[in-house]
């Protein structure tokens, strides 16, 4: 049960990320309008090669707000970012990056952002993730486009954001995710590039896209030690963490998928399916680790397992309220089996596993509230974010899911020109008792400047016991403060 405790815990990363967050309103058109989309940012020619290019750079602060810790203790992260959108080609052919680069510097101290590596070890990884201590590079879309009459092909690394929910996408299969800090991704950082082969076929009533995965791409997850990863459970044993698996480039780790869309009578809708490794790892115990005059600890290893998965999401609007579901049907993932943690001496490393049935959907919904009819001069956007989220598997023998029942809500809006932006999310763990609340006030000077202050505040019922206690206690003196930047070059 130690494993399949932290199996969750990780479990919860890799969906928490993906809430309802910035940019994630479809709709919001102030951020719709701040997003890189290729159709509206990137207008070239059909004919003659154009080279076109956006930047944006970013500065973010975070700060535990424990207060025994002194300044350099709770300055958990001080970072720099920048990403390079860089396109060229014409409307039919063309060449795209989109390159992430991170680093933390040392303006303040040396000693900031020792719990907060973006890797313990320099390693390169086959879709040119290059990460480090101090930083990382993430090349997360290279790819050639070639467009020919009613047929795209794409060749290279990419992002396959599948789904209509608006945080937990059961149905995208196919990329592996960032889950080294909890909610605090941003949604277009979440996913992780996988070099690949796809291609679309555009009918005159629906879209078939096509995709192979020559490699398997492993996730990210944090590393011991790290702010965000599992230290304890039972507040007393010690967990050390394997570096994720990545599987052999065998023929049978290759990744096929494909997904037919429509609309019919206003209904978007889709049906997919994948076979390949599951981009979710599954972390399994391993071995107890005995270090002197420490209590005994175990050694989690993320395990991927191949998998195939069928599903279906569709998106209804009906006036302001537009309306979304989700699910994903797999017949073999693989879960672990659960063992009596009441015997000790009885378990057995490393914990058995095996393939069962397994369902997760997701249902939500969007409502774009028109207070400009009740706020007299109110001109900005307001939108409520509403979703739930469950997962089962069908074998009683395997440990349930422990990401499962939980509902996320978002309420975002603006003032004054837009320029003052507001944004609250919540989390709610309904089965043992959690949340996460996360306030945030922006200022956008409308120069290419923002400015974000942000709250993260983590609660979660236990008591120290594994078997009752929430995901979420295991983070609950995680709470931040954060003080983000961003610029924009236009």
């Amino acid at each position: 049960m130690i494993a399949f405790r932290v199996c969750a815990v990780i479990a919860m990363l890799a969906v928490l990320p993906s809430l309802p967050g910035p940019g994630q309103a479809r709709a919001d058109n102030d951020s719709q309008a701040s997003q890189w989309e290729l159709d509206n940012d990137f207008r070239v020619s059909d004919t003659a090669p154009e080279l076109t290019w956006n930047i944006e750079a970013a500065f973010e602060n975070y700060v535990n707000t424990r207060e025994e810790l002194d300044f350099e203790e709770a300055y958990q992260k001080q970072e720099v970012s920048t990403r390079f959108d860089i396109r060229y080609g014409t409307g039919n052919r063309y060449a795209r990056s989109i390159t992430d680069l991170y680093f933390s510097p040392s303006f303040f101290s040396d000693d900031i952002g020792e719990d907060y590596p973006y890797s313990r070890e320099s390693r390169t990884y086959r879709n040119l993730r290059i990460s480090g201590e101090s930083g990382e590079i993430i090349f997360r879309e290279l790819y050639y486009n070639w467009m020919p009459g009613n047929h795209r092909l794409r060749i290279g690394n990419q992002v396959y954001p599948w789904g209509t929910a608006d945080g937990f996408n059961p149905t995208a299969y196919l990329n592996p995710l960032d889950l080294r800090e909890l909610i605090l991704t941003e949604e277009d950082e979440f996913r992780l590039g996988v070099p690949s082969i796809s291609g679309k076929l555009f009918f005159s009533e629906a879209t078939l896209e096509l995709v192979f995965v020559p490699m398997h791409i492993a996730g990210a997850l944090p590393a011991t030690g790290h702010f965000w990863a599992v230290k304890e459970v039972e507040d007393q044993y010690p967990i050390y963490f394997d570096p994720p698996e990545q599987k052999d480039l065998d023929s049978e780790n290759f990744g096929y998928a494909a997904r037919l869309s429509s609309t019919w009578q206003g209904l978007d809708f889709s049906v997919s399916a994948y076979h390949g490794p599951d981009n979710q790892h599954l972390l399994v115990a391993e071995q107890t680790v005995l270090i002197p005059n420490q209590p005994v600890g175990f050694r989690i290893r993320p395990r991927s397992y191949v998998v195939d998965y069928v599903g279906a999401d569709f998106s209804n609007s009906f006036g302001d309220f537009v309306f979304n579901a989700e699910a994903a049907y797999a017949p073999n993932k693989t879960g672990i089996i659960e063992q009596d943690t009441d015997r000790p001496q009885a378990l057995e490393f490393p914990y058995k596993t095996e393939e069962t049935h397994y369902l997760a959907y997701s249902v939500g919904l969007n409502y774009y509230i028109p207070l400009y009819r009740l706020l007299s001069g109110h001109a900005g956007d307001s939108l409520l974010t509403v979703e739930w989220y469950q997962a089962k598997y069908f074998d009683d023998k395997i440990e349930s899911p422990h990401l499962t029942d939980f509902l996320s809500c978002q309420y975002r809006d603006s003032f004054f020109d837009r320029r003052v932006k507001l944004r609250l999310t919540t989390i709610f763990e309904t089965r043992r008792g959690g949340v996460i609340f996360w306030p945030r006030v922006g200022y956008d000077f409308k120069t290419g400047l923002e400015v974000e202050l942000g709250y993260v505040g983590i609660n979660g019922s236990g008591s120290g016991d594994y078997d009752q206690d929430s995901l979420l206690y295991y983070y609950r003196h995680n709470d931040l403060v954060m003080v983000n930047f961003k610029y924009a070059f236009f």
